[in-house]
């Protein structure tokens, strides 16, 4: 099953079932390509909701048509959010779990936690909508390093046992390494690919004749 629409990491993370949860997380640069990628990947045969929590940029134009012409997307078939406060997030969740058999694709869905270490159980808001729109739809979430060590995702214990496959993503030397943390029927995995790889991309099963490039 295409997940994200780059083939390494649809290769590392197979098999993937319907309605799982899948994430990524670690080094920021490499997931917000990886967003691109999901999102017009998808796009080709899914409703596709991004939630987008990040109060400046993110979304890189260029690279986004680039994608789309590659992999035929349909915009129409896009809807995109951005929140800036945790209440925003919780809402826009709270809308989607109405949604059924359709990608909601969430970039680093605690952002807005207060910092106050004490507060932390915020973060269960947002993971318990995330498992109740997983129970009809496919969502792929990005994601940060947790603050409080360990080298896990942002987002707590709560969040770790709901999601259903977990990815570390670091670069090393002009590379990426991807390394599965969690995964139903895999104990273990990893994928290694140069950095330049991800900005070329990697179509899984897509290709169109020149012609039809020189159409547009």
């Amino acid at each position: 099953m295409r997940v994200t629409g780059f083939k390494p990491l649809d290769e590392l993370i197979s098999p993937v079932e319907k309605h799982w949860s899948i994430e990524f997380y670690g080094d920021p640069s490499v997931l917000f390509s990886l967003i691109h990628y999901t999102v017009t990947s998808r796009s080709s045969s899914n409703r596709v909701y991004l939630v987008h929590n990040v109060e400046f940029g993110g979304l890189n134009t260029p690279l986004l048509v680039r994608l789309c012409r590659t992999f035929e997307c349909r915009m129409d078939n896009i809807m995109v959010s951005r929140s800036f406060r945790l209440n925003d997030t919780v809402k826009i969740l709270e809308d989607l779990a109405a949604e059924k058999d359709s990608v909601v694709v969430l970039a680093f869905p605690y952002n807005y936690l207060p910092k106050d270490p004490s507060k932390y159980y915020e973060a269960t808001r947002v993971t318990g909508l995330l498992s109740k729109i997983s129970a009809f739809n496919q969502v792929v979430i990005f994601n940060t390093v947790s603050k409080y060590g360990y080298f896990m995702p942002e987002g707590g214990s709560m969040h770790h046992h709901v999601v259903k496959i977990i990815v570390r993503v670091t670069r090393r030397s002009g590379r990426v390494v991807s390394q599965i943390v969690k995964h139903p029927v895999k104990n273990e995995g990893i994928r290694i690919f140069s950095e330049k790889l991800l900005e070329t991309g990697i179509v899984v099963d897509s290709s169109r004749s020149l012609l039809a490039w020189i159409r547009g």
